[in-house]
């Protein structure tokens, strides 16, 4: 049997952000763990494959979609969720508030938050930078 299913693993493993796999049949027990995979038998220095480094996530600049008072959170939460933190695209991350019109401001894309960019409580006009994120890769 050929390398390339283990190529496949590997692909797989990025797309949907696994950090290890262990796979054993009755000839072969591997470990796959940070882009590369070892055999079991093999000494830990000595990989099989080795997946190339890639170049860390640029940071992008979420922008406030309309004009309002910024809140990191909903009025009637009582704690800001820790950043930095993995979001889901179409995920609530803060609120503009315009009168009594409190509307949400959502995740781009499946990313990481890592940082707030605009103080709670301001009046962020349209294009205001409000988050810095690093989108996950496909």
């Amino acid at each position: 049997m050929g390398s390339e299913w283990i190529e496949a693993v590997m692909d797989l493993m990025r797309r949907h952000g696994i950090a290890e796999f262990e796979y054993e049949d009755a000839d072969r027990h591997f470990v796959a763990s940070e882009g590369a995979i070892l055999e079991v038998d093999q000494p830990l220095n000595q990989p099989i494959f080795h997946q190339p480094d890639h170049a860390p996530r640029a940071g992008e600049t979420l922008l406030a979609p309309h004009i309002g008072m910024f809140r990191a959170t909903h009025p009637l939460d009582a704690d800001a969720a820790a950043l930095p933190r993995l979001v889901r695209r179409g995920e609530i991350i803060g609120y503009l508030k315009a009168g009594a019109l409190l509307r949400p401001v959502l995740a781009p894309s499946d990313c990481v938050l890592s940082r707030q960019l605009a103080d709670e409580g301001v009046l962020v006009g349209y294009g205001t930078a409000l988050f810095e994120l690093h989108t996950a890769r496909p």
